[in-house]
């Protein structure tokens, strides 16, 4: 066949085995053999009101024309009325009408001039709208426990509808491994609980061909309660046969299935016997019973078990997959363009299980039935063509079947000669990151086929290269690429008739890389999770970013996203965990790194909590554990409810080991319990499941008497019998009384007197006074009586002791402790109650160098004897020892017993002397500074001698290292001068009393020879902010000096009264705010420091007027409103008065004599009343005035703890003008604050 002038076609590579691959499209000026590029289906399931359209089209020049065959005959859509072609393709369109009648096997045929293409073979099914056929519907009757199935057979049809079981108001049927739906549709009940009672199961069926929902009668369940539910092992419902088979197909998906009935519940798990399962292939549904296998491979083939269990047994069941295949090419034929005398070879491969059967036709007649050829055979499935001839363009058709199913492939032959042209586009740039593979693309045609050459940018043959491979459609393979392999590539062609070459430009980049991937996490439930992401990428390449995923869910504009290098996911909850990708991507690779987030917490609450096997004493309780939030269940806790005497409170009743989801528990009688059940972890108990139904069990007898028992009297002729009463949930009934027993504890035994009370207390009267009884007290209900009551012995009330000790004797031991000894002789029964010890009474009368005093001195008339100190000595002991008494002093003691009721009459009184000890520290010591060489030391006598003193030891050192210096002193010496010291040094001090058993405890001083400020030196002070009810005071300091702490006071001008304290400031601080100040009122505001001596001195003041107007009763209504009336009311009594002087005329002289003598009488106190004042104001003004108020107020330091202006009250301390001290003291308290250069303590 001869082609036009200039004619060209165009080459399109497609992969194909691993490598590009070749697929050819001619363009559609030229003549070109028919392609298919719509098939029908292979099956159309059609409707009464759906049309059947079969689509077919093809591609070809000359223009392509159909046909159609049915049933293998040929069929003309012209001689069916309402069957037509569509307009410009040869899709058959048959109207709903004659679908039921014109249903089969079609097969479609395009031809034109160069050959005819055939269709795959499409199979038409016409069906019926379903509908559910009228039945009746009986109620299912089972009893609580037992197993049930759910019927739904909805009608058959090619395309299966799907099932869906919902009620009356449209909602889904709760499913879970207790009930569950088959793949039958059937729902089914593992084991039937009251809860399940309904009338509106209703299993609907969604055909999804006719868009259509049918539903079946309402399915009316009723479930009877019982109280003789047992437990049993698990037997297999689905599949029904013991050990069924199964055909999987390869490619397909392989669905298994078992589903138990028992109690409890059954678990389901699976296993294949022959190897492990496939993994990422694998997936189990319908909680377990269900095992889904998709891409299945013929290495799946083998055993599968399934098994079912619960605490009572296991149920098996084997499944035997056996995999077969449809036919699937392993080579499909492929088209091509040939010269004359080349050879052809169309491969046609095709593998499956059973074995395909596979034929050839050419042009859509089976090869047999074309007239033979020499040149054309048939070989291992190939269609082999030599010397072919222009008149040799075909299309072949290679069709494979077998019982699941058939392939069909067109291939055309087309014989053609053609020069060299390369149909890639010169000067093509290619860019690939280093250690990838790059395709240079050299698109060839021409008949004969061309020869493709590569040369590198060297102008060196590629394929010298090891890395270099070309395909045969002139596509170049080099990788892994480095950056040296950049450059210009060329392409060369040529066949018999010419030859072409183009370039390739490659570029070689740096390839991404992730330096930082993201770390696995195991977070805790709430927590914050980042994962971090580090990518480093090629500078040169734009565009690029990095890109986060969930799941394999891209995570964008999410609150989880951060846009960035790092992924933040806050809160983290259970539906959050799963794997976490990050992408980093540019326009020449990517690559990834994953991460798993695994969040982990309390466990799920358990489900399914069934009471099993109740009787009256005993219950099982089974349960399905809940999710366990990745840690494992550690442990199961069982709480009770008892709703009769504590309803709404759950107690923790047992716990059971994490892999035993059941637990047997005991009852009490007379009860209505509640369960619920709680798993826990190592983050602690979930929440608990919901409560169980009640149980309910009979009354019984007490199971145990009362605890407690005690017999005491709190008379001396009475006893009274207590107990601990029963908790109610000992009572076995509704209410409890109690049987109280007592006789008198004799050898003859007398007959038991008895009451029968609702509880505690009973009391027995007109008994001896601690006499022993017998008790006994048992539990009683309406049932019975609780077990034989043990006996306790009590006693009747008790009465003061009659005896006392005897035989008292004291034994010195030390100075501080005398050992005390006694004995009890008198007889048993004058106790008169429980021996609870003894109490040792003592007094202490003097020291024993005292005179005149060598008796107890009288008590004055009227006046309380001192009372004494008591040790108590618990039980029977016969002696103590009495500690902490003073040393060389005079005691007394007595000794008396006691029981229950008190203290019995006392022993006789012994007296004893302690002896002489060491004295304690003298009680006070004050340190003075003289001055740089000299401290003045006074101290007192110690409080506590403890015997003769014999003198004074004083030992001091300055600092604290080296050995102290000690000076000795007469008892009578309480002062002293210590001379010739260091200079400006501190001096530690031990001042200790001598006696003549040896040196006291020391009191410790320190002393220093330097001077220290007391007051702080203040610069200048002003008054800053003032209000209404504050004033702020600003200070600044002279120079740089300690923080010293002072007192701010004020006090009213307006109104006399004494000073008050607003708070303490220290010098640092620089400023103080007065507050709680009255508004308009003038204030007096003072600093008051400590001296050397320790007095509070003022050290400046000044004063303050404070914003505002002060509030006065004058300027009250109710005041104004009386004024008023009183001045009208004087008006008035004076223009009576006028009017009547006016009318009467004079005075008389009697009265005016009577006046005189009035006045003359009158006392002379009310003439001096106004001048009455207090003398000690002036003086303690002067005083005031005197004491050195400056700014600068400070003085010399001496340190000591005691000051020294402690002596005669506040005597002034007086210094020569260099600062040493005088030694003298005044008697009389001065009326004003001491100098401020008295001492300061020293730390």
């Amino acid at each position: 066949m001869a082609l036009p002038r200039g004619f060209s076609l165009v080459l399109l590579l497609l992969p194909v085995l691993g490598g590009p691959g070749a697929a050819i499209t001619i363009p559609q000026e030229f003549l070109q053999p028919p392609e298919l590029t719509e098939q029908p289906p292979e099956q159309l399931v059609v409707f009464p009101s759906d049309d059947v359209v079969l689509k077919c089209a093809a591609t070809g020049n000359p223009p392509v024309q159909y046909r159609w065959t049915r049933e293998d005959e040929p069929f003309v859509p012209e001689e069916h009325p309402g069957v037509s072609l569509a307009p410009g393709s040869g899709t058959l369109l048959i109207n709903a009408s004659l679908a039921g009648r014109l249903q089969g096997r079609y097969r479609c045929a395009a031809s034109n001039a160069l050959g005819t293409a055939l269709s795959t073979e499409s199979r038409v099914i016409a069906e019926n709208t379903p509908q559910w056929p009228k039945e009746k519907v009986l109620p299912v009757e089972v009893e609580e426990g037992d197993p049930v199935v759910l019927p739904c057979d909805p009608p058959k049809s090619a395309v299966p509808p799907k099932i869906y079981w919902l009620n009356s108001r449209i909602v889904h049927i709760a499913q879970d491994a207790r009930v569950s739906m088959g793949q039958d549709g059937f729902l089914y009940f593992a084991n039937a609980l009251v809860r399940d009672s309904h009338p509106d199961y209703i299993c609907h069926a969604h055909y999804l061909g006719p868009r259509t929902i049918i539903q079946k009668e309402p399915l009316d369940l009723r479930v009877a309660p019982s109280n003789m539910v047992q437990s049993r092992r698990p037997r297999l419902v689905v599949p029904r046969d013991p050990q069924p088979s199964h055909i999987a197909l390869r490619g397909g998906t392989l669905v298994l299935e078992c589903i138990a009935e028992g109690l409890p519940t059954p678990s389901v798990r699976w296993q294949r016997l022959n190897g492990p399962l496939p993994l990422g292939r694998v997936s189990l549904e319908n909680f377990n019973k269900t095992l889904r296998l998709r891409d299945v491979e013929e290495a799946d083939d083998g055993e599968y078990e399934c098994v079912a269990e619960n605490s009572q047994g296991r149920a098996r069941s084997s499944h035997l997959v056996t995999v077969e295949a449809a036919p699937y090419w392993v080579r499909r034929p492929q088209s091509g363009v040939f010269g004359p005398g080349e050879a052809a070879r169309l491969d046609c491969a095709v593998q499956g299980k059973p074995r395909p059967l596979l034929s050839w036709r050419i042009n859509g007649v089976p090869i047999d039935e074309v007239p033979g050829s020499a040149r054309r055979a048939v070989r291992d499935g190939a269609l082999v063509l030599s010397r072919l001839e222009p008149n040799d363009t075909m299309v072949a058709q290679c069709e494979a079947h077998n019982s699941h199913g058939h392939l069909l492939a067109n291939a055309f032959v087309y014989v053609v000669e053609l020069p060299v042209k390369i149909l890639t586009a010169d000067e093509t740039q290619y860019a690939v990151v280093e250690n990838r593979t790059v395709f240079l693309h050299c698109r060839t045609f021409g008949a004969p086929a061309p020869t493709v050459e590569w040369l590198t940018p060297g102008l060196e043959p590629a394929l010298q290269d090891d890395r270099a491979f070309v395909f045969t459609n002139g596509t170049l393979r080099l990788g892994p690429v480095v950056r040296g392999d950049a450059g210009t590539f060329t392409c060369r062609a040529h066949n018999t008739h010419s030859n072409d070459s183009v370039s390739a430009h490659l570029d070689v980049r740096a390839a991404t890389r992730i330096e930082v991937p993201p770390q696995s996490v195991t977070a805790k439930k709430g927590q914050t999770v980042t994962f971090r992401c580090g990518a480093a990428f090629d500078p040169g390449l734009s565009p690029r970013g990095l890109l986060w995923y969930r799941d394999g869910q891209r995570l964008q504009d999410t609150a989880d996203s951060d846009n960035g290098d790092t992924l933040t996911v806050t809160t983290v909850d259970y539906v959050d965990q799963g794997t976490f990708r990050c992408r980093a991507w540019t326009q020449l690779d990517a690559v990834e790194a994953e991460a798993q987030l695994r969040v982990v917490g309390r466990p799920g609450p358990v489900r399914d909590l069934q009471v099993l096997e109740a009787d009256e004493r005993q219950v099982r309780l089974s349960w399905t554990p809940g999710d366990d939030n990745n840690s494992p269940v550690e442990k199961f806790v069982v709480e009770q409810e008892e709703e009769l005497f504590s309803a709404g409170r759950f107690v923790e009743r047992v716990t059971v080991p994490g892999g035993q989801p059941w637990a047997l528990l005991t009852l009490s009688p007379y009860g209505r319990y509640r369960f619920r059940v709680l798993a826990a972890n190592a983050y602690g108990r979930g929440e608990p499941s919901a409560p169980s139904e009640p149980i309910t069990t009979p009354p019984a007898a007490p199971e145990r008497n009362p605890g407690g028992v005690k017999g005491e009297g709190n008379e001396t002729s009475n006893m009274i019998i207590t107990w601990q009463p029963l908790p109610p949930g000992d009572w076995n009934a509704a209410e409890v009384r109690y049987r109280v027993q007592w006789r008198p504890l004799e050898a003859e035994r007398g007959r038991w007197h008895e009451q029968t009370v609702p509880g505690p207390p009973v009391l027995v009267g007109d008994t001896p006074t601690f006499s022993p009884y017998e008790i006994r007290v048992q539990a009683l209900n309406e049932a019975g009586k609780g077990p034989e009551p043990a006996v306790t012995i009590g006693y009747s009330g008790e009465d003061l002791p009659l005896v006392y000790p005897e035989n008292v004797g004291v034994e010195i031991l030390n100075s501080t402790s005398v050992r005390v000894r006694w004995s009890l002789t008198g007889p048993p029964r004058d106790l008169r109650g429980h021996l609870r010890g003894f109490r040792v009474l003592y007094w202490h009368e003097g020291w024993v160098g005292e005179r005149a005093r060598r008796h107890v001195p009288p008590v004055p008339p009227g006046a309380a004897p001192p009372p004494p100190r008591v040790l108590a000595v618990p039980g029977e002991a016969r002696g103590v020892v009495l500690g902490g008494l003073r040393p060389w002093s005079r005691y007394r003691l007595r000794v008396l017993v006691f029981n229950g009721r008190g203290d019995g009459p006392p022993s006789d009184e012994i007296r004893f002397d302690t002896p002489e000890g060491v004295p304690g520290p003298p009680e006070e010591l004050h340190v003075e500074r003289m001055n740089e060489t000299t401290l003045a030391l006074e101290w007192k006598r110690p409080r506590h001698p403890n015997g003769v003193l014999t003198g004074f030891l004083l030992q001091y050192r300055p600092g604290a290292l080296g050995p102290p210096e000690e000076l000795s002193f007469p008892p009578g010496t309480l002062n002293a001068s210590l001379g010739r010291l260091q200079p400006h040094a501190r001096y530690r001090l031990a001042l200790r009393a001598l006696s003549r058993v040896g040196p006291g405890a020391p009191v410790l001083r320190l002393g220093s020879l330097r001077p220290e400020p007391v007051l702080p030196v203040l610069g200048s002070v002003v008054v800053g902010e003032v209000g209404e009810d504050f004033t702020v005071l600003h200070w600044t300091l002279a120079h740089p000096q300690a923080d010293i702490e002072f007192k701010v006071q004020y006090m009213s001008k307006t109104t006399e009264g004494s000073w008050h304290d607003s708070g303490s400031v220290n010098s640092s601080l620089g400023l103080f705010r007065l507050r709680d100040l009255s508004p308009g009122t003038s204030y007096r505001v003072q600093f008051v420091g400590r001296n050397h001596s320790g007095h509070h001195i003022p050290f400046w003041e000044s004063e303050v007027q404070t914003n505002g107007t002060r509030d006065s009763f004058a300027t009250e209504g109710w005041f104004i409103g009386f004024v008023s009336a009183v001045v009208l009311l004087l008006l008035l009594l004076l223009i009576l008065c006028f009017i009547k002087r006016s009318k009467g005329g004079k005075y008389s002289v009697k009265d005016k004599e009577d006046t005189q003598a009035d006045s003359e009488a009158r006392p002379m106190k009310d003439e001096t009343f106004g001048e009455y004042r207090w003398v000690g104001g002036d003086g303690e003004e002067k005083a005031s005035r005197s004491s050195g108020r400056s700014l600068g107020a400070a003085g010399a330091a001496l340190g000591s703890d005691d000051s020294l202006a402690g002596y005669g009250g506040s005597a002034d301390v007086q210094f020569n003008e260099d600062g040493s001290f005088i030694g003298q003291y005044s008697g009389t308290r001065g009326s004003g604050p001491a100098s401020p250069g008295a001492a300061a303590p020293l730390d």
